[in-house]
């Protein structure tokens, strides 16, 4: 008798074929990939100090957020749309847009003079051949009323940041483009300027002459950098308070110790005005952008009609991770517990439920595993993790409310009664 086929319309139908994730759409497995595990574990310890407050917002939003961002920018390029019942909704393909209107939508700027926001997550676009591209991003963004000071501390938090991961090459280019007012009068000026070199610049650069001229700057093709190089600064069309400002700002740079470049021919991104910064680095003998910074009042203005003032910074972690495993930077992976739990046997892992409870509640960091593994495998487990007390409890220990505590360095260890392991356990370890 042949084996049954399975009814390919019944629960228990499978694909013949194993469902991947889609092409070049990641995942992130920090049990694996101790590269990940530490880029968010630093991230986040670089968030705490500084006093950022997680903020998440949805991957997928109202696709006219993106045209009201894209104004001489093109936002809208590359994003992904799906059209819903009620109404079109684009893919996220950056997070900044999404902030600010988190920020508005939610009135924030009524309850708190000072908002201190850190993101990160992934963010998703179709290059022009129609592939998929996914970029894990990070950012911090501050709202309210805040000065230079804080402002630096911004840039001071990305830069810790990227020290703590062991980049320590990375180079941090400043420039400041100004008031509106300011960056409209420089921006006749630069057209004027390039107006009759029109043939020596590449289309898109022909493009942005006509719209907003200062994306200019943001071109990589040499004869453009060449010919603008040789262009006025807007260093020189700032008023008075606006260079004021910029001076402040150097200032408190240096004395939070970041190093930084003085680039008077870079400009951020459509929305960004005041204060604009880029981090760089060398990726396999070519220069690639980290992260851009600046004031999105602007865009705020072009979302929300409204212009609270906004000051952040928005990178790739993704370029990170890249930048580091370039750089042959590696990591060990993590461990932090203070107790290693070794229950044999069911009714010990029982036990060990009550137990793993009663020494969290003190605060006690502990691994805890209840599987079949034998205690060899167990006690070599903790030593790897770095665990300095290991609890080993078996079905004789359970019944009698006893405790095997093992030094796990020394390997010695002697028996407490149940009553008596959490004090002793901190007491072991200095509490």
């Amino acid at each position: 008798m042949g084996r049954p086929k399975k009814n390919a319309g019944s629960s228990g139908s499978y694909v013949s074929k194993k469902i991947q994730g889609l092409e070049n759409l990641e995942d992130i497995v920090g049990e694996t990939d101790l590269l990940w595990a530490a880029l968010l574990r630093k991230l986040g310890k670089v968030s705490r100090v500084y006093g950022f407050e997680r903020v998440e917002v949805p991957i997928l939003e109202d696709a006219r957020l993106y045209e009201a961002a894209g104004k001489n920018a093109g936002s809208m390029e590359g994003a992904l749309q799906l059209p819903l019942k009620a109404k079109n909704a684009a893919v996220r393909k950056e997070f900044l847009p999404g902030i600010l209107r988190a920020y508005y939508q939610n009135k924030v700027y009524d309850k708190s003079p000072l908002s201190k926001w850190a993101y990160s997550g992934f963010a998703v676009s179709q290059e022009p051949e129609g592939s998929l591209k996914s970029d894990y991003v990070f950012g911090y963004e501050v709202f309210g009323s805040f000065n230079h000071l804080t402002e630096a501390q911004v840039i001071g938090a990305v830069w810790d940041f990227l020290q703590d991961v062991g980049l320590k090459d990375c180079v941090l280019e400043i420039n400041h483009i100004g008031e509106s007012e300011c960056q409209d009068v420089y921006s006749q000026t630069l057209q004027d300027f390039l107006s009759g070199k029109k043939y020596q610049l590449c289309d898109n650069c022909n493009e942005h002459i006509q719209g907003r001229v200062l994306n200019v700057f943001r071109c990589n093709n040499l004869d453009c950098q060449a010919l603008l190089s040789e262009a006025p600064a807007v260093l020189d069309f700032l008023d008075a308070e606006s260079r004021k400002h910029f001076t402040n700002i150097l200032e408190a740079l240096d004395e939070l110790g970041v190093p930084y470049q003085l680039n008077p021919l870079y400009a951020g991104p459509a929305g960004h005005g005041r204060t604009n910064l880029v981090i760089k680095a060398k990726l396999k003998g070519e220069t690639v952008v980290i992260g851009e910074g600046g004031y999105h009042d602007g865009l705020m203005q072009q979302l929300c009609g409204k212009n609270y003032c906004c000051f952040g910074f928005s990178g790739s972690l993704s370029k990170i991770k890249e930048l580091m495993e370039a750089n042959k930077i590696f990591v060990e992976r993590e461990h932090k517990n203070d107790v290693f739990l070794v229950p044999l046997g069911e009714l010990a892992a029982k036990k060990n439920l009550r137990l793993f409870r009663d020494l969290v509640a003190e605060k006690i960091l502990v691994y805890d595993h209840f599987g079949n593994a034998g205690v060899k495998n167990q006690l070599k487990h903790a030593e790897s993790c770095h665990a300095p007390i290991a609890l080993i409890m078996g079905q004789k220990e359970a019944m009698d409310d006893m405790v095997i505590l093992r030094d796990v360095k020394s390997g010695m260890q002697e028996i407490i009664s149940y009553d008596k392991i959490v004090q002793e356990v901190k007491k072991r370890l200095g509490r």
